[in-house]
């Protein structure tokens, strides 16, 4: 899965995690970053979370 937009980060994260990881308070902070880059924050505090994250679930990936 390729993640662009943080609009990219909330369907995974709404679309593709269960409702377990979701709960998880990684992901609920993930979800509160999100938020924030939403409303005009920095995207840099959902880029290097989300990064953070994914890695503690085990999953690859490659930043570009």
């Amino acid at each position: 899965m390729t993640l662009v937009t943080l609009g990219d980060v909330r369907d995974l994260i709404e679309r593709h995690l269960p409702a377990a990881t979701r709960n998880k308070s990684t992901w609920q902070y993930m979800t509160a970053q999100l938020t924030e880059a939403a409303r005009g924050g920095d995207t840099v505090n959902v880029a290097v979370p989300l990064q953070m994250v994914l890695s503690m679930e085990g999953v690859t990936c490659k930043p570009k």
